[in-house]
């Protein structure tokens, strides 16, 4: 019995020869690759050589991010996303992958058929500047209805300068939905959106494009997702200056989640700025000063509102925009209400800055 034992697996390796012969050299590349990484760890660590000997960002080093002392771990999580995922559920970061660089390549060349005259400029970029110019007459700005207590209707911004979207579309508050998330849906954190987006727009003056895709109906894949939507909205709106991922905090109690602003009970904000941890992401602390600008400036006005900004180890879309951050409103467990009644603050701390950005912006406060 055991010789027809011997006998079938030695005929089941010649006949699979190749397909095993193929197996052994990539077990031998990889135990290569494996070794060579850990030599040089050895090396660095040991202070025999620097990173800058290596060049990062072009060897393999800049891909795994794994191998200072800070995060050894980053090979094995690069070979095994899964095991990047840590923390709470809701801190699934982005991974670089192929479909993510050709879109970032193929993003120039991109025409949006929406828009005709889109395509005269991609085919002529000396037209596109232009249009931008003073050789054409600025499209006139669409009025609309004039908030009480003034005489003339406020008139939005020609360009789009504020551009609004969700990662995590499903988040929602416990307080009025009964329940975390919306499986598929578009929760609470997409309500906050729109109250953003009516408050620039009709207190402020300030065009601005919320895209309420669902991008999380398969969780892991959100980030992947909302990348696309991230990126549609900025060619759809080449002008936009500030890009907010709006989400809503985990695992605060319920006192943790208020505060008292004006004598009303409100969802406190956090920012979080994505670094290059993990990935490449060399312009990061463009994004960190932004987040912690507009922090400053809300609890100068509001002292309390902003409970701070904070750095993790994904990029979370931000290495698409210098001023793209993500907005935390609120947690778990806060009502919708509370949530709206907080970005309808950050408003107008976000058109102070834009008055900054882009001179001479329709701004109630100023005029």
């Amino acid at each position: 019995m055991a010789g027809k034992v011997n006998y079938y697996i030695r005929y089941l390796m010649y006949r699979h020869r190749y397909r095993l012969s193929r197996i052994y050299m990539k077990a031998a590349l990889m135990g290569i690759l494996l070794l060579t990484v850990a030599a040089l760890y050895l090396l660095a660590r040991n202070g025999l050589i620097s990173r800058s000997m290596l060049g990062t960002n072009l060897s393999i080093f800049g891909i795994v991010n794994g191998w200072t002392e800070r995060d050894p771990a980053g090979l094995i999580r690069s070979a095994a996303p899964v095991m990047a995922w840590g923390g709470n559920n809701e801190d699934y970061p982005e991974e670089i992958t192929p479909t993510s660089l050709v879109a970032a390549i193929l993003a120039p060349f991109r025409v949006n058929f929406s828009n005709p005259s889109d395509l005269i400029d991609k085919g002529v970029p000396a037209l596109a500047e232009y249009r931008k110019g003073s050789g054409q007459p600025a499209a006139a700005a669409l009025p609309i209805q004039a908030q009480s207590g003034l005489d003339a209707p406020i008139e939005l911004s020609e360009d789009t300068l504020v551009g609004i979207y969700h990662t995590h579309t499903g988040e929602t508050y416990a307080l009025t939905d009964g329940v975390e998330r919306l499986q598929g849906q578009k929760g609470g954190v997409a309500e906050a959106g729109r109250a953003l987006k009516e408050e620039l727009e009709k207190k402020y003056g300030i065009r601005t494009a919320h895209n309420d895709r669902v991008n999380d109906a398969v969780y892991s894949l959100a980030y992947a997702e909302s990348e696309k939507t991230a990126r549609r909205l900025l060619e759809d709106n080449s002008e936009v200056q500030i890009l907010l991922d709006i989400h809503r905090d985990a695992g605060k109690s319920r006192n943790e989640s208020v505060v008292s602003i004006n004598g009303e009970l409100m969802a406190p904000i956090l920012f979080i700025v994505g670094s290059d941890a993990r990935s490449p992401f060399p312009s990061w602390k463009n994004n960190h000063s932004f987040a912690l600008k507009i922090s400053e400036r809300l609890n100068k006005e509001y002292p309390g509102l902003c409970v701070g900004v904070r750095v993790k180890e994904g990029r979370y879309n931000q290495f698409l925009h210098p001023r793209a951050i993500l907005v935390e409103i609120g947690s778990v467990n806060n009502s919708t209400e509370e949530a709206v009644k907080s970005v309808r603050l950050l408003a107008g701390i976000l058109a102070e800055e834009l008055e900054e950005i882009v001179p001479g912006v329709q701004n109630p406060k100023n005029i």
